[in-house]
């Protein structure tokens, strides 16, 4: 007997299905990623992300990875490409020409959701010390070609939404921020309990 699952779930399911059928074509310069060959840790990193979100957005993405799967895009493979801007500027320069253009309204879109997205990670980082050295770094300074910081990531992210989903992001970002909800410190929550502690701070006093 199948149990039935809800609307979230269900467009959480899909989501990630299509991710990682994207991830798997993504070609790197120095031959295939080791999280390519990770899906358990792809789909807990990638489900604590969507699990913060309300149905709309993860509706208007799923249409997104849809509508660019019927165009022969792949989005998560421009989000990698996008973050070679900061972290390999030169190869950059070579394939920036094959990436769709992005609008000034997109761009800065991108910059007020960053800023705040930034503001929170700032917020964990003092609060869990321990649990956030073993991430990502916080700026695009700090980037390496073979490691993009947090400010990096989250650029190619956005960068390969529709503008549709964009601005229901920012709506909904900007929701958080006035009931003083931090979607970075959601995020970790998720990703501490789908690593089997019960509570981030039991996570942060083990190391």
């Amino acid at each position: 007997m199948e149990i039935e699952v809800s609307k979230k779930e269900s467009f959480i399911r899909q989501i990630l299905k299509r991710e990682w059928e994207f991830f798997q074509n993504v070609h790197h310069t120095e031959g295939r990623a080791e999280c390519q060959d990770n899906p358990q840790e792809f789909e807990i990193m990638r489900r604590s992300q969507w699990e913060t979100l309300p149905d709309e957005i993860l509706e208007s993405y799923l249409e997104d990875l849809i509508l660019a799967k019927h165009r022969g895009e792949n989005i998560v493979q421009d989000k990698y490409a996008r973050m070679m801007k900061y972290s390999a500027p030169k190869e950059y320069e070579v394939i920036k020409n094959y990436l769709p253009e992005i609008s000034q309204e997109k761009k800065e879109l991108i910059q007020k959701i960053v800023k705040i997205y930034l503001h929170w990670e700032e917020e964990i980082i003092e609060k869990y010390p321990k649990l956030t050295a073993k991430g990502r770094p916080l700026h695009s300074k700090y980037d390496t070609p073979n490691y993009t910081s947090i400010e990096t990531y989250l650029k190619g992210e956005l960068s390969s939404y529709s503008i549709k989903t964009l601005k229901l992001y920012y709506e909904y970002i900007q929701n958080c921020v006035s009931n003083n909800i931090n979607l970075a410190e959601n995020n970790l929550e998720n990703i501490v309990l789908e690593k089997g502690y019960k509570t981030i701070e039991e996570a942060e006093e083990s190391l």
